[in-house]
Formats: structure tokens, C-alpha cells, sequence
């Protein structure tokens, strides 16, 4: 009888199969690769902030009163700092303290940012943080709700950590995020031995706006990402993106 790794290394190879060729990541600047150190390839984008592993960065909130900072390094990575405007470190941020790239939005008002945090196999996970005094707060409910969500539409992503999200652009008054949710090609896989599987169902790569404040989800602009790599929709809600 097959060994439990072997059939854990079947559904790994699925997985890898069915990842999209191309940039990692689904979000609006596609993300840089683990294992990319090439400091030409971060900086300052449209509205958003390329972190590259062991490279110097500093993102600049829209007011400059505030910075996140990653200093450079080669082997052990710093933590990611919150700078004030005067290069002081107010606070740092442990959670993408991991060597992974990330790219981040600041919100219009400086308020807040989101962060597309790099997984690996072309899988980010949205991290909302807030702006409270001089620390910056992360906020998981955010997310929470975005995996709630997809859940309610696709009921084979019940299981634990199977939701993922981008975040793709801020409103311009700097309360709402448009993202698109997804999860790994082999989320609807279960195991059932002897190197098989089984579909328990199917997801779709789907778009949605967040409130960043009250954290729920705008029910209006649930929509369906077509072919899962289409552009973000213009009409109806996303009309004051």
C-alpha cells in the first residue's frame, strides 16, 4: 500500500500542474518570486510598494509622516519597521518578518495599508493593518470575512487556510479594498488513498470589496473573476475605485 507521504507528494505534483504560468501572485502588481533578490525588481509602483527579499525598501504613506521600512541584510532578516517621518523606528511588523516578498497599498488617507504577503505557488495573503497612535494595528477579521465569503459560495474550501485573497486597489475616501479571493488549485482535492483523489467541488477565482472598517464584505460586488485572471470590473461599486 502506497505510504501517507507518497500520496501527499501525488496531490503536491497536482498542485503544481495546475498553477498558472507566470508572475506569482493574483494582485494588481504581480508579486516577485521567494527566492528573487534582484533589488531592481522592487520599488515603487502604481500606488504600491514592492518589497524584495534581503533588498532595502521603504514605502512612504501618502501624508510622509509615516514609512514601512525593511533595512537590507543577507542571511537573518531584520524585522520590518514602522518609521515616522524622521526615520525613527515607532514599531515592527513580526508578521512579514519572514524573508517572503510583499507588496504594499497605502490607503489615500494614510490611515492604513494592506499588504499582498507572499505564500509561494503563486498564492498571497491579504493583511489589513491600521494606524492606531504610532503603532500599526493588523487587523485579521478582514480576511476572516473574505475566506467566510468564499466559503458561503464554495463549500469545498471549508476546511482550514484554504482561502487566499489579493488586494488589488484602495477607494478613493480610503474605507473599501477591491480584492480578488481564490484558494490552490487542489483546495477541492481530498485524499482517499493509493495516490488518488477526490473533487469534493469546485471554486472560481472571485472578486469582492471589503470595508476596511466595519471589516465586512459589499454583497453587491461579489462577482466571478473571468478565465481567474480577467481585469477588475469598472461598473457598480467599483465605480469610486
Amino acid at each position: 500500500m502506497p505510504s501517507r507521504r507518497a500520496a501527499s507528494i501525488a496531490l503536491a505534483a497536482v498542485a503544481c500542474a495546475l498553477v498558472p504560468a507566470g508572475a506569482p501572485g493574483n494582485g494588481k502588481t504581480p508579486q516577485v518570486g521567494a527566492l528573487d533578490t534582484d533589488c531592481g525588481h522592487g520599488g515603487a509602483g502604481d500606488g504600491d510598494y514592492q518589497f524584495v527579499g534581503t533588498c532595502a525598501g521603504r514605502a512612504v504613506s501618502p501624508d510622509r509622516r509615516f514609512a514601512v521600512v525593511q533595512r537590507a541584510y543577507r542571511d537573518k532578516q531584520p524585522p520590518i519597521e514602522l518609521q515616522d517621518a524622521r526615520g525613527r523606528t515607532l514599531a515592527t511588523l513580526p508578521s512579514l518578518s519572514d524573508d517572503m516578498p510583499f507588496v504594499l497599498f497605502w490607503a489615500p488617507d494614510a490611515r492604513r495599508f494592506f499588504v499582498n504577503h507572499y505564500q509561494g505557488s503563486g498564492l498571497d495573503r491579504l493583511r489589513l493593518f491600521e494606524l492606531i497612535g504610532r503603532r500599526a494595528i493588523e487587523r485579521p477579521a478582514l480576511m476572516t470575512a473574505v475566506a467566510r465569503t468564499m466559503i458561503a459560495l464554495y463549500p469545498c474550501l471549508a476546511r482550514p487556510g484554504k482561502v487566499d485573497a489579493s488586494g488589488w486597489r484602495w477607494s478613493r475616501d480610503g474605507r473599501r479594498i477591491a480584492l480578488v479571493a481564490y484558494a490552490r488549485p487542489d483546495a477541492c482535492l481530498v485524499d482517499v488513498g493509493r495516490n488518488r483523489t477526490r473533487s469534493t467541488g469546485r471554486w472560481q477565482s472571485t472578486w469582492m470589496i471589503a470595508d476596511a472598517t466595519t471589516k465586512r464584505i459589499d454583497r453587491a460586488s461579489i462577482r466571478v473573476r473571468k478565465g481567474g485572471v480577467g481585469p477588475m470590473p469598472k461598473d457598480g461599486p467599483y465605480a469610486t475605485f
